[in-house]
C-alpha cells in the first residue's frame, strides 16, 4: 500500500477524522487519545442505521468504555454492554443470573434497531449465541387491553427460567396474586406489576423493589426476554434430550450418567456446569458478528485484544481437556466457540477502527492513520493533595484566560457541591450542567469518565480522580438499597420459638383460620411445654414476637399458668435498670464537664474529605456530621459508631483524628489486638500520607527501643496520632495534648482496661467503633443515654461478589487460586473443621505448589495465630486455609476470593458474613461455595443454594442474615450479663423494657401499653386468596395491630390495594375494626365484647376518659348504659350486622370521649 493511498492525518480533530472516516471504507488507526477521548470522539459516529461493535481485551475496560460512552452519547439508552460469562470455560459453575439477564437484553435490543454500540470483551467475543430466530420467538410482549390465560402465562414464565417466590425482589423472579402479576425481567431497570380483569391486562406500571410500592408511571406495553440463555421448555427440551442421548453415546458414557442431566433439565435445576451444554439446547449457535452484521468494529489496543483472544483460547482447549477427563456429558469446543482466526476473518468484513497501539509510519494495514494531539491531566496527582486544589485552580484559570471549554466531572452531587465550595472560596464560579459544553467557560457535572486535555478544539475535562485521586468503581446497576424496618415476624417459620408477653416463650406452630360460629379469623397457634396450646388472634398479634435469644442455644419453653415466666421477666427488669442508671450517671457526668471545642471544617479539611477514593453512603455521612458536631460542642464527645466491617467506620475515625490533628490536638487510636493495630496504622498512614502529620504505632511489632522513642516524642507533642493495642492504657503512657480517644472493639478489652477508659471519658473526646452492627430498635432505645450512630448501608461503589454454587473439584480450586493469584490477589480457602485442616493444607499444597499457603484456627496460640494473619495482611503469605476466624475483624483489599469448604452446612447469616471478607477493594470479590455432589443433596437443598448463588444484589436475604448478625452484635454492645438476660425473654421485649426503664429514670411520664381485645363475633381477617404467603399476611397482620392512628392504617391500605388488589369483605371489615383499635388504644380501653344484645366496653384504670362524661351517659339513659363495679360499661343495641356493629362501636367512642 503506498502513502498515496494509506494517508497519513496529523493533529486531526475528532469532528475532521469523523467527517473522513464517513467515506471510509477501510481499517482505520487513531492514535493519540487517552483517557476518556475515545469515548468522545466515539459519540460523534454513533448512528441507528450503522451501529459500532467496541471489542476490549477485558472486562473492566468494556466497563469503563460503556460507562464514558454512555457519558457522551446523545442516547444512552442505545449503549449496550455485552459481558462475557465471567466463569473460565467448561468449569462446574453456573453462569451469573445477572450477566445472562445482561446479555439476553443487549441481544434482543439489537433485535429491535435499539443498540447504537455494544460494547463487549474478546472473550465475549468468542462464545456463540442463542439463535436469533430463537431469540425472538421466545420474547413475551404484553399489551394492556389484551387477553392472556393466567395458567399459560405461569406455565411460559416458568419455561423461560423465571423463578416463582413469594415477593419479587430480583431479576429473573415473578409472583401471582389473585389479579395482579408481579415480573422483574432482564433488561428492565425495575420489576412490573401488572393488573388483570379476568383474563384481560388492564394496567402495567413499575414498582419498587424495597418498598413494594408501585410507581406512578403506567406503561402500554412491555416485552419480556428469557431469563436464562439455555431454555428448556417444549420443542427445546425435547431437543435438547435427543442432542444430549446421541452426544452420551458419542462419548460412551453411562444411561445413568445422561438420565440424570435430563431429570435435571426437566425438573429445571441444571447442575453447575450444565451452562456449557448450550449447543445441546438449540439446532445451531450464532455469534454476536451474526446479530450485528452491519456494524463497524472497534478495537481499543489491538495486541491486548489479540493477546486476550489467544489466552482464552487456551483457557478453551484446557478446559475441555478437563471436561473430557471428568465422565460427564460435554460438547466440543468448535461448537461453542469461535476459532481465533474466524474472529479476524470476521472483524476484517467490518471496517474496523483500531485505536491505541504505537503510531508506525511504514504501517501498511491501514487505509487512513490518523494521529490526534491529547494529553491527560496526571499532573495534578504528582503533588500533595493538600496542593493540588491550587494547582487546579492556576490551570482552570489559564484555561478561562484562553476561552476554553472546560467540563469537571464528579460521580456523586456531594462531591461536586464539595468541589464547588472550594473553587467558590478562591473567587470561581462552576456552573453545574448535563454533558459536554457547546461554549466556554468552566462547566461541572455528573458522570463516570477519565478525564483529558484535546488543544486543537480547546477541550478539557477533569475528572474527580485526577484531583483527588482513583475512586473505587460503582456498581451502577442498583444502588443498594438501605434495609427496610421489618417485623420480626416477616421471619417467621413453623417450630421457630415465638415469645408471648403474658405467657412467656413457646413454638409457633402455624397461621390458622378457624371459623367458630359466626366468627371467622385467622389466629396464630402457640404451643407451650406440656403440649399446651394457644391460639391468639390476629389482632393481638402485638403481643407475640419472634424469639430472638443467645445463638446457638437450647429452647426452654415455658408452661402457661406457672409463675416461672412472671419471675425471667422481674430478673431481666432488675438488670435493665441496673445498666440504665449507670449509663444515666455517666452521662450526666459528661454532660458538666467543659472541654475545648474544637474547630468547625476548613477548605484543608473539605479536600481531604474529597480525597476519600469512595463514595460516602448516607449512614456514613450522618455519621461523620455528628462526629464534627460532637467535636465542636464544649461537652465532651461520647459517641459510638457501630456498623459491620468495611461499611466505612474506619474513614469516619481518620477525619476526627485528622480534624484534631489540624487543630494541633493528639489523638490515641485503641485496638484490642496487634493485627487491627498492624490494619489501622497502614490504612491512617496511607490516607494521611500527603499531610504533614506523623503516624506512630506501639504495639508488639514494635521493639523496647522503638516503644521507648515513640513516647518520649509523644510527650514533647511531635507524635500527631499514636495507634496501639492496651499497651496505650498503660500509666507511663503520656501526652503533650490529648484531644481525642478513638477505641475499636471496646468490648474486647479487659475489666481493667474497659476501667481505665472510662476514667478518660469524662475527660477527652472519646470514639468508639463496633464492627458488630446493632438493630435500630436498640439504638432508639438508648437514645439520649448514648450517643450512637449506625451504618447498616453498605457502600454503594462496591461491586457485587459474584457467588458460584459448585461441587468441590479439584481443578476448578486451582483454577480459581492461580486466576485470583495472577491478578496480584489473595486468597480464603475456609474449612472449618479444625481436626482434618492440615488434611486440607496437604491437598492444596499439592494442588497449587507455586502458591504461599498459610493455616489459621481458633485453637493455634494467640501469637502463632496473630503472626499468621499479619504475614497474609502483608502479602507474604497468598493463600490463607482458615477456620471461621475471618468472620471477624480482618479488612484486607487484596484478599478477593474466597472458597468455602462444605457450604451447605453453613447458615445463610454466617455464608453473608464470610463472602463478605472480598470484593472490599476496588476489584470485584468471587466466592465459590463448595458442596458434595448434588446426588447427596435434596432437590430443596439444590434450589435453596441457587437462590443464594442470586442473591449478589442485599435483598431480601441479607436482610434476613443481618438481623442474626445485629441480634450478636446488641449482646456484644450491652454486656455479657444483658445479653443473657435478652437471651432469656427475647430482643424485642428486652428493648421493649430498656425503653420503659429510662423513661421512668429520667422521670418521664410512661404508661404501659394497652393492647385491646376485641370480641365482636366479625368476619375479619386477610383471605389466603388475597395475600397468599402467610409470612406477608403476618407482617400485614402486625402492621395493622401497630398502627397508632387512622392515617396510618390508611397508608396501609393503599399499600394494600397496590400490591394486591381491591379489598375483599373480610379485608375490609378487619380494616374497620382496626380503627376501632386505634380508638381503643387512644381512650385506653382493655376491652371491647359484644354478647349478642349489647355492647361491652372495659377501661384501664389510666384511661382518658372523663367519669363525669360516663356518668353523664348513665344518668341520660340508664335502661341502655349500665356500669359494673369492676369498671366495665354496658351499652345495649339491637342486633347488628359487622359494619354496623363497628359504626356503632365507633360512635359510642365518641361519645365516651366529649369530655377527653
Amino acid at each position: 500500500m503506498t502513502e498515496s493511498t494509506s494517508r497519513f492525518h496529523a493533529h486531526s480533530t475528532t469532528a475532521s477524522v469523523a467527517a473522513e472516516l464517513a467515506t471510509s471504507a477501510g481499517t482505520v488507526h487513531l492514535a493519540g487519545l487517552s483517557g476518556g477521548a475515545p469515548a468522545c470522539f466515539l459519540a460523534r459516529l454513533l448512528s441507528p442505521a450503522r451501529p459500532l461493535l467496541l471489542i476490549t481485551a477485558s472486562a473492566d475496560e468494556a466497563r469503563r468504555q460503556y460507562d464514558e460512552l454512555c457519558f457522551f452519547a446523545p442516547a444512552s439508552g442505545q449503549i449496550h454492554l455485552f459481558p462475557a460469562w465471567e466463569i473460565a470455560p467448561y468449569d462446574p459453575l453456573q453462569p451469573h443470573g445477572e450477566i445472562e439477564a445482561v446479555r439476553l437484553a443487549t441481544l434482543r435490543a439489537i433485535q429491535l434497531g435499539q443498540a447504537q454500540a455494544v460494547v463487549t470483551t474478546a472473550a465475549a467475543l468468542l462464545q456463540r449465541l442463542i439463535p436469533q430466530a430463537v431469540l425472538a420467538e421466545l420474547a413475551l410482549s404484553l399489551s394492556c387491553g389484551a387477553d392472556y390465560g393466567r395458567e399459560l402465562l405461569q406455565q411460559r414464565f416458568l419455561a423461560l427460567g423465571y423463578r416463582n417466590v413469594p415477593l419479587v425482589e430480583d431479576r429473573g423472579t415473578f409472583c401471582f396474586r389473585g389479579d395482579l402479576l408481579d415480573v422483574f425481567a432482564p433488561g428492565q431497570s425495575q420489576p412490573l406489576r401488572m393488573e388483570f380483569f379476568g383474563d384481560r391486562l388492564e394496567r402495567i406500571r413499575p414498582f419498587d423493589a424495597a418498598s413494594q410500592r408501585s410507581v406512578d408511571c403506567d406503561l402500554t406495553a412491555v416485552e419480556l426476554v428469557p431469563a436464562r440463555e439455555m431454555v428448556l421448555q417444549g420443542e427445546l427440551l425435547e431437543g435438547f434430550c435427543q442432542r444430549l442421548k446421541q452426544r452420551c453415546d458419542d462419548l460412551g458414557l453411562p444411561r445413568s450418567c445422561r438420565e440424570a442431566v435430563i431429570l435435571e433439565a426437566r425438573e429445571g435445576l441444571l447442575a453447575p456446569g450444565r451452562a456449557f451444554l448450550l449447543p445441546l439446547n438449540y439446532d445451531r449457535l450464532e455469534t454476536l458478528f451474526d446479530y450485528l452484521p452491519q456494524a463497524r468494529g472497534v478495537c481499543f489496543d489491538p495486541p491486548a485484544i489479540e493477546q486476550a483472544i489467544d489466552s482464552q483460547a487456551q483457557a478453551i482447549r484446557s478446559g475441555a481437556e478437563r471436561a473430557a477427563a471428568s465422565g460427564e456429558p460435554f460438547v466440543e469446543p468448535h461448537q461453542l466457540y469461535l476459532a481465533p482466526p474466524e474472529i479476524e476473518q470476521r472483524l476484517q468484513q467490518c471496517r474496523r477502527i483500531d485505536l491505541g497501539g504505537l503510531q508506525l509510519l511504514d504501517d501498511q494495514h491501514y487505509s487512513h492513520r490518523f494521529q490526534m494531539i491529547c494529553r491527560g491531566n496526571g499532573a495534578f496527582l504528582q503533588v500533595p493533595t493538600a496542593q493540588r486544589i491550587t494547582l487546579l485552580v492556576d490551570q482552570l484559570q489559564q484555561w478561562q484566560r484562553e476561552r476554553w471549554r472546560v467540563l469537571l466531572v464528579c460521580h456523586q452531587p456531594g462531591a461536586l457541591e464539595r468541589l464547588r465550595d472550594l473553587l467558590q472560596h478562591r473567587d470561581m464560579v462552576l456552573s453545574c450542567r448535563a454533558g459536554l459544553p457547546q461554549d466556554s467557560g468552566l462547566y461541572g457535572c455528573l458522570g463516570s469518565v477519565r478525564g483529558f486535555v484535546l488543544p486543537d478544539e480547546r477541550l478539557a475535562l477533569v475528572s474527580e480522580e485526577e484531583i483527588f485521586g482513583p475512586r473505587a468503581r460503582r456498581n451502577s446497576r442498583r444502588e443498594a438499597r438501605a434495609k427496610a424496618v421489618l417485623s420480626s415476624l416477616a421471619r417467621l417459620q413453623e417450630g421457630d420459638a415465638v415469645v408471648h408477653v403474658d405467657h412467656g416463650i413457646g413454638i409457633y406452630r402455624g397461621l390458622q383460620h378457624l371459623v367458630s360460629g359466626a366468627v371467622e379469623g385467622d389466629f396464630l397457634l402457640l404451643e407451650y411445654a406440656g403440649g399446651d396450646r394457644l391460639y391468639v388472634p390476629t389482632e393481638r398479634i402485638e403481643k407475640v414476637q419472634k424469639y430472638s435469644g443467645a445463638e446457638g442455644a437450647a429452647v426452654r419453653l415455658d408452661k402457661m399458668g406457672g409463675n416461672a415466666w412472671e419471675k425471667t421477666c422481674q430478673r431481666a427488669r432488675a438488670a435493665v435498670e441496673e445498666m440504665a442508671r449507670e449509663l444515666l450517671t455517666l452521662y450526666a457526668r459528661r454532660q458538666m464537664h467543659r472541654a475545648q471545642p474544637f474547630s468547625p471544617p476548613d477548605d484543608d479539611f473539605r479536600a481531604f474529605e474529597a480525597a476519600f477514593p469512595y463514595e460516602e453512603t448516607p449512614d456514613q455521612l450522618a455519621a461523620i456530621n455528628d462526629v464534627l458536631a460532637d467535636m465542636q460542642s464544649e461537652v465532651p464527645m461520647d459517641r459510638l459508631i457501630c456498623g459491620d466491617v468495611g461499611f466505612g467506620k474506619t474513614e469516619v475515625a481518620i477525619r476526627a483524628a485528622f480534624k484534631a490533628a489540624l487543630d494541633g490536638r493528639q489523638v490515641a487510636v485503641v485496638v484490642p489486638t496487634t493485627v487491627l493495630a498492624r490494619q489501622h496504622f497502614t490504612t491512617f498512614s496511607e490516607r494521611l500520607r500527603d499531610y504533614p502529620l506523623r503516624v506512630e504505632m506501639v504495639s508488639r511489632f514494635r521493639t523496647p527501643a522503638q516503644i521507648r522513642q515513640v513516647l518520649t516524642d509523644l510527650v514533647a507533642g511531635q507524635v500527631d496520632i499514636v495507634i496501639g493495642t492496651h499497651r496505650l492504657l498503660q500509666r507511663d503512657v503520656r501526652f503533650k495534648d490529648l484531644g481525642l480517644v478513638v477505641i475499636d472493639e471496646e468490648q474486647r478489652f479487659g475489666v481493667s482496661h474497659k476501667e481505665r477508659l472510662k476514667k478518660l471519658r469524662a475527660q477527652v473526646a472519646m470514639l468508639t467503633l463496633s464492627a458488630t452492627p446493632i438493630p435500630r430498635t436498640l439504638n432508639m432505645g438508648l437514645l439520649g443515654m448514648r450517643d450512637l450512630s449506625l451504618i447498616d448501608t453498605p457502600p454503594v461503589d462496591r461491586l457485587a461478589v459474584r457467588t458460584y454454587v459448585t461441587r468441590f473439584d479439584e481443578d476448578l480450586i486451582r483454577e480459581a487460586i492461580l486466576r485470583e493469584l495472577q491478578r496480584g490477589g489473595q486468597v480464603y480457602f475456609v474449612h472449618n473443621r479444625v481436626q482434618s485442616i492440615a488434611a486440607m493444607e496437604r491437598l492444596l499444597r499439592s494442588l497449587v505448589p507455586e502458591a504461599r499457603i498459610a493455616v489459621g484456627h481458633g485453637q493455634m496460640a494467640e501469637k502463632e495465630l496473630e503472626q499468621v494473619l499479619l504475614d497474609f495482611i502483608e502479602g507474604r503469605s497468598q493463600v490463607l486455609l482458615c477456620s471461621t476466624i475471618i468472620e471477624n475483624g480482618l479488612d484486607i483489599p487484596r484478599a478477593n476470593t474466597i472458597l468455602i469448604n462444605r457450604a451447605d452446612c453453613f447458615g445463610l447469616a454466617q455464608l453473608y458474613q464470610l463472602r463478605g471478607r472480598v470484593g472490599r477493594g476496588k476489584e470485584r470479590g468471587y466466592a465459590y461455595l463448595l458442596i458434595p455432589g448434588e446426588a447427596s443433596l435434596t432437590r430443596e437443598a439444590r434450589a435453596r443454594l441457587q437462590v443464594l448463588q442470586e442473591l449478589t444484589e442485599l435483598g431480601a436475604g441479607f436482610r434476613v442474615a443481618s438481623y442474626d448478625l445485629e441480634l450478636r452484635g446488641a449482646g456484644d454492645l450491652l454486656g455479657a450479663r444483658q445479653a443473657g438476660q435478652m437471651a432469656a425473654i427475647g430482643f424485642e421485649m428486652y428493648t421493649e423494657l430498656l425503653e420503659e426503664t429510662i423513661a421512668e429514670l429520667k422521670g418521664a411520664e410512661h404508661q404501659g401499653r394497652i393492647d385491646p381485645e376485641i370480641r365482636l363475633g366479625l368476619r375479619a381477617f386477610l383471605p389466603e386468596n388475597y395475600v397468599a404467603d402467610p409470612n406477608q399476611r403476618l407482617v400485614f397482620y402486625k402492621r395493622l395491630a401497630a398502627a397508632e392512628d387512622e392515617q396510618g392504617l390508611y397508608d396501609l391500605v393503599d399499600e394494600l390495594q397496590d400490591r394486591y388488589g381491591a379489598l375483599p369483605p373480610a379485608a375490609e371489615i378487619l380494616l374497620e375494626m382496626m380503627k376501632l383499635r386505634v380508638d381503643l388504644k387512644r381512650l385506653r380501653i382493655e376491652l371491647a365484647e359484644y354478647d349478642g344484645r349489647a355492647l361491652v366496653f372495659g377501661f384501664h384504670a389510666s384511661t382518658p376518659v372523663a367519669p363525669d362524661n360516663l356518668l353523664r351517659l348513665l344518668q341520660e339513659d340508664p335502661r341502655r348504659y349500665s356500669l359494673s363495679p369492676d369498671y366495665r360499661l354496658r351499652v345495649v343495641t339491637e342486633r347488628l350486622g359487622d359494619g354496623e356493629l363497628l359504626a356503632e362501636a365507633r360512635k359510642q367512642l365518641q361519645a365516651f370521649c366529649g369530655a377527653c
